[in-house]
């Protein structure tokens, strides 16, 4: 299953109408669960359309729906924290993709823990942290890899603009070895640092 709910199945050209009707379905039934899967798959669509008003709006109530249910969900954690990004408010990113990795972690949930690793690498190439940004490039990488899937479309855009601008600042070598340190940390190593803790010596 893709980690954001095979949304480019959607033709974007039709899926507006689509997410209205499926949402007021929900609303009709009081299926909350649904509501929050329909609510994060729209808020993913208006990110990639560019529309982060509606994208914020999408993921606040799909977060409101879990938390209605007692449910935890870092998907919609990771989501907001692109919005977040996007919108330039890099404190209220990484904190959100903090709250998806703790979640992820408690989950044991390997997507999570990926893509929350992933956003976290780009905040910190957002603030010039390059070898903290090469480091959680690699944690990213070493937690995607076991589960044979490609990163989703606009991760893996995010994530190239990010690794191109550290492998500029950090040269080559430093970069690779940076990278590789995040590659091969153990599994509680690796939380450890992507959790904010210093990287390795």
């Amino acid at each position: 299953m893709s980690y954001l709910w095979c949304d480019a199945l959607l033709d974007p050209a039709h899926a507006a109408p689509l997410f209205t009707e499926a949402i007021a379905c929900t609303q009709r039934s009081g299926d909350h669960l649904y509501a929050s899967y329909v609510n994060n798959l729209a808020g993913v669509h208006a990110l990639r359309a560019g529309d982060l008003p509606a994208a914020r709006a999408y993921l606040r109530q799909a977060a409101q729906s879990i938390r209605i249910i007692g449910d935890e969900d870092g998907r919609v954690s990771v989501n907001m924290g692109w919005v977040l990004r996007q919108d330039n408010d890099p404190r209220s990113a990484r904190s959100s993709f903090e709250e998806a990795l703790r979640v992820s972690r408690r989950n044991g949930d390997r997507y999570g823990i990926a893509y929350s690793s992933l956003g976290l690498a780009c905040v910190a190439t957002d603030a010039g942290d390059w070898n903290r940004a090469a480091v959680l490039h690699g944690i990213a990488q070493a937690f995607l890899d076991p589960t044979g899937q490609p990163w989703e479309e606009l991760e893996a855009r995010y994530g190239q603009d990010s690794l191109g601008q550290v492998r500029a600042q950090l040269g080559q070598e430093q970069f690779e070895r940076a990278r590789a340190t995040g590659l091969a940390l153990s599994l509680d190593e690796a939380l450890d640092v992507a959790s904010g803790k210093a990287l390795p010596a």
